[in-house]
């Protein structure tokens, strides 16, 4: 070989180690292919992943996808995954990890296809279950609607946050867990978060509005819930059954058809008001345990006369 030659496939080689330490799909090991679908190609999934996935574009759901423990299903900022319509619905069932992360731009978004004859309509798919192995999953700027259950939590190492849920029979289910659901905007759900068995999740800087009931507290359930706004529901704004006592704390709570806070829970420097067909402008600031707004709680304490300034999630975004 030449003097030439060899300085030629010696420059060759630089070139390519530079090319494949800049580009990380030359590195099998750092390689992830994303399935993008597209309108008139949507990606059909259904059934038990085999390996880790990346999806991206218009996916079709036209069946139980489920994503074994060990395994991560990562759905790309502004995927739109539509589930068929069946009875019983079909349902993304994560025991593994998922990460569903849109942006304030581009939300990523679940719901019903509907069918050719009906618009897509509350109940139609089953919603995402997040089972007790599931660890560190989370969704952000996502949009879940047309769920019997928009996001079932039963591990604690779940992030709700700055997502949509609207027009789900419940949209938020949190059984024996602790999840962390902040910033979201749940509305015209039938139930927007229900909490059972020994449920503790932080419940923080939420628009809760216009559901048939706000928060639904049953069994032995504990949760912390702190600076929402919790106004114009149906309903009762909070909800107690059995033995459940939930952290109520700093919470602006207006304007609801039903009670504020009925049959339980420890009530601190909350503002309410116009609650119960009471007179909009009728501040409750007692501290006895029932009330024209509240019923049967356990505690009250420090009530305000004046809203938490704080309390809710910014407008901008949704």
């Amino acid at each position: 070989m030449t003097p030439c030659m060899k300085r030629q496939r010696l420059i060759a080689s630089v070139l390519m180690f530079a090319y494949c330490s800049l580009w990380p799909a030359c590195q099998p090991s750092t390689l992830k292919l994303i399935d993008s679908g597209t309108s008139m190609n949507p990606l059909n999934k259904m059934g038990e992943l085999a390996k880790s996935e990346v999806w991206g574009g218009k996916v079709l759901v036209s069946g139980d996808v489920l994503v074994p423990e060990g395994l991560t299903l990562t759905i790309q900022s502004g995927t739109v995954i539509g589930f068929e319509p069946a009875d019983p619905p079909y349902r993304l069932i994560i025991h593994g990890t998922l990460y569903a992360e849109g942006g304030p731009e581009s939300f990523t978004t679940f719901g019903s296809l509907g069918t050719l004859n009906k618009a897509p309509k509350t109940g139609d798919w089953g919603g995402v279950h997040l089972a007790p192995t599931s660890q560190h999953s989370r969704l952000s700027f996502c949009r879940l609607q047309h769920a019997k259950q928009g996001v079932i939590c039963e591990s604690d190492s779940i992030q709700i946050q700055d997502c949509l849920l609207t027009n789900n029979e419940t949209a938020i289910v949190c059984d024996n867990s602790q999840p962390l659901i902040t910033r979201n905007q749940l509305n015209t759900n039938d139930t927007a978060i229900r909490c059972i068995n020994n449920a503790t999740p932080y419940i923080t800087y939420n628009e809760i509005k216009a559901n048939q009931y706000g928060i639904s507290c049953e069994d032995d359930a504990r949760p912390q819930i702190q600076r929402n706004e919790i106004f114009a529901n149906y309903r009762d704004a909070i909800l107690c059954y059995s033995t459940a006592s939930p952290e109520i704390i700093s919470n602006n709570i207006l304007m609801n058809g039903g009670w504020a806070v009925y049959d339980g829970g420890r009530l601190r420097d909350n503002f309410i008001r116009g609650n119960n067909d009471t007179d909009v402008g009728t501040v409750e600031v007692g501290t006895a345990r029932d009330s024209e707004q509240f019923y049967g709680t356990d505690e009250v304490f420090d009530p305000r006369s004046s809203p938490v300034s704080d309390a809710g999630i910014p407008r901008a975004g949704y």
